[in-house]
């Protein structure tokens, strides 16, 4: 388990922070989640690898589908 810094710039609109806040409490590898010193990011507390965040993280932004 590791510590990573997730961006959540793109949380802007009311609708976006929901969706952030259920892929948290979704992913069964999101074992916390912190404040980070930063506004627009988080610190997670995730069970798998570093590949496994970016990929996960890069799935919960709606953008990054788009």
């Amino acid at each position: 388990m590791s510590l990573y810094e997730l961006e959540i710039g793109w949380a802007e609109t009311a609708n976006e922070r929901r969706h952030l806040d259920w892929e948290l409490l979704a992913c069964e590898e999101v074992l916390g989640v912190f404040r980070a010193s930063r506004e627009n990011a988080l610190f997670v507390l995730f069970a798998g690898g570093r590949w496994d965040f970016q990929e996960w993280a890069s799935m919960v932004s709606p953008r990054a589908a788009a």
